[in-house]
């Protein structure tokens, strides 16, 4: 197990300074007093002694591109992850396949793409659009990954209450291969979803508090020289596999699937100075190797690797940004996006998890780090003084034009926010409802009320470095949850431009952010891995799924099928 003794002596004091920040001590309690695992399940059935179906080992690491991650491996710089894969020097994969088209759902970050990756749907029918959003009918401002509320409730209620499950509209993975077979024995270690699990395995908890401080307004990259996160997210990593081999150690038979999240990498990427490629390739090299070797040897002790795939994944890259307040749109001060909404006569919604109800506001903003969602409320429903507004109600066009023409003349130096200059690549304004749609319901914003698709746009102004831009934002808002997604969406200066002196973020200070439509920020890696089959059979598994489309969502239809042959849908529509 990980050395605590260094931990100890701060665990008071950051327990009074997580509940002080949010409020949620007794989500910081419960959280504590929850030991190494919660059992989410009653009892766990036997393994079936007949059964000769593939285990599956999903390894998630977040925040690490495709580029950057095969680079490494096929140079040889990752030799432990390498036989994790079944390889064994360099470009020596005989026994993976490694996919080179998959792009994350949009916006390219944590709450969204994991949602996605874990339930096979688009952000529209998932109802998770981003790490934070609003939800109209309910007036809830849900944050699974807090970017604009100072608080870590939310991160507590994930692993106490099941936060983030509660706000998917779909079933899981997990539920899907548990309704396949009920008897399947599924572990998850530090997921966000894991709806369907038996076990949930937890990391150790002095370092998630300091994890948590890192959330809040660039505080973690202010005050914690570079060897010392290393060696917290380090641990925040390490705890979970070694949580997992103590159980298995202890005489537990590894389970039928096990996912293993690593969130160290993508937090430590954002607030180290140097640039994100040299930051995350000390991560993987320093930090996760050994626990990679970990994992790999203790699953071979048992007897758990001959027969089962190792999939492993991510979420989303990152691109390099300079941290400061020229560069940052925060929430707080002069010169901001909140500034810009208020200037032009809306209410912003106080940037807090929960308001009263009889608080006023007809604008909400929801930040994404390279996209900010905007919604605004149907004005006519709250025209009287102080009278909330019916946010049951869609947005009407001209309170729509009103947001977007005032973030139109900002971008380009004019009225009350010139602060906001050039901060904007693109505004997109909401052309229609989600629900029931068929067509696209966003288009870019040119001023003055005037808009066109977005496909058309790209023609006359091309994006290369964007990925789909238009396809991706139809995922984002055609469908039954589309409306979550805002009414005005936001590209921030970020992803179009290769000068990190030009691009801004929707956040508090950073070093590096994502989100955006870049290939920096979308481009994931899919690598299977079964150590009896060769890669032109893997390769063969994977494309059948994905058919030549870049999906995300696809992900999970392949896991799927791993485990229950090929044509076994996962979704009652039939494999789509």
């Amino acid at each position: 197990m990980v050395d605590r003794g260094w931990m100890t002596g701060r665990l008071a004091l950051l327990l009074v300074l997580a509940a002080s920040l949010s409020g949620c001590a007794w989500q910081a309690t419960q959280f504590w007093l929850a030991g190494d695992e919660i059992k989410l399940r009653d009892s766990e059935a036997p393994l079936a002694a007949t059964s000769d179906k593939p285990t599956l080992l999903i390894v998630a690491i977040d925040g690490i591109d495709r580029h950057l991650l095969y680079d490494m491996l096929r140079r040889g710089e990752l030799p432990e992850m390498a036989r994790l894969l079944g390889g064994q020097t360099g470009d020596d994969f005989e026994h993976a396949y490694f996919d080179e088209t998959l792009e994350s759902t949009l916006p390219s970050s944590t709450g969204v793409s994991w949602a996605t990756m874990i339930t096979g749907r688009d952000p529209a029918e998932t109802g998770v659009p981003g790490n934070e959003f609003f939800i109209r009918e309910t007036g809830q401002f849900a944050a699974p990954v807090p970017v604009t509320v100072p608080t870590a409730l939310p991160v507590f209620k994930i692993y106490t209450e099941g936060y983030a499950n509660a706000l998917l509209e779909v079933p899981t993975l997990y539920e899907r291969l548990r309704a396949a077979e009920p008897g399947m024995r599924i572990w998850v270690g530090m997921h966000q979803y894991y709806a369907g699990a038996n076990r949930l395995l937890l990391t150790d908890r002095t370092v998630m508090l300091d994890l948590f401080q890192s959330l809040f307004a660039g505080s973690f990259i202010d005050i914690t020289p570079d060897s010392e996160s290393l060696s917290a997210f380090k641990e925040l990593d390490q705890e979970v596999i070694e949580n997992m081999a103590d159980l298995i150690n202890d005489g537990e038979a590894p389970a039928d699937v096990i996912t293993v999240y690593l969130p160290g990498l993508d937090h430590y990427a954002h607030i180290t100075d140097d640039a994100p490629d040299v930051t995350r390739r000390k991560y993987l090299r320093d930090g996760l190797e050994p626990m990679l070797k970990r994992l790999r040897q203790t699953l071979a002790e048992a007897g758990a690797l001959d027969n089962r795939y190792v999939v492993l994944t991510s979420d989303h890259g990152h691109t390099g940004v300079r941290a400061d307040d020229t560069h940052s749109l925060s929430v707080d001060g002069q010169g901001e996006p909140p500034n810009v909404l208020e200037a032009t006569g809306f209410t912003v919604r106080p940037f807090a998890l929960d308001v009263d109800e009889a608080t006023y506001f007809d604008s909400v903003l929801a930040y994404q780090g390279g996209m900010a969602f905007v919604y605004v409320a149907d004005r006519s429903t709250c025209d009287t003084a102080g009278a909330p507004c019916d946010w049951r109600a869609p947005a009407r066009r001209v309170d729509i034009d009103a947001a977007a023409e005032a973030f139109y003349q900002a971008n380009r130096g004019r009225g009350p926010v010139p602060e906001m200059a050039d901060a904007l690549d693109m505004i997109l304004v909401r052309t229609g409802s989600s629900v029931g749609a068929t067509a696209p319901v966003f288009e870019v914003y040119t001023g003055r009320g005037e808009t066109q698709p977005i496909d058309v746009f790209l023609a006359e102004h091309p994006r290369p470095s964007y990925v789909d831009l238009a396809g991706r934002i139809d995922d984002l808002t055609v469908g039954p949850h589309g409306d979550r997604a805002g009414d005005v969406i936001l590209i921030a200066e970020n992803g179009n431009t290769d000068d990190i002196d030009r691009r801004r973020y929707f956040a508090s200070l950073y070093h590096a952010w994502h989100g955006s439509p870049s290939h920096r920020d979308s481009d994931i890696p899919l690598i299977v891995a079964h150590p009896g089959h060769s890669r032109d059979r893997l390769a063969d598994d994977v494309q059948r799924v994905t058919r030549g489309r870049p999906e995300q969502r696809r992900i999970a239809e392949v896991i799927y099928q791993l485990r229950e042959g090929a044509g076994a849908c996962m979704h009652e529509t039939g494999c789509d």
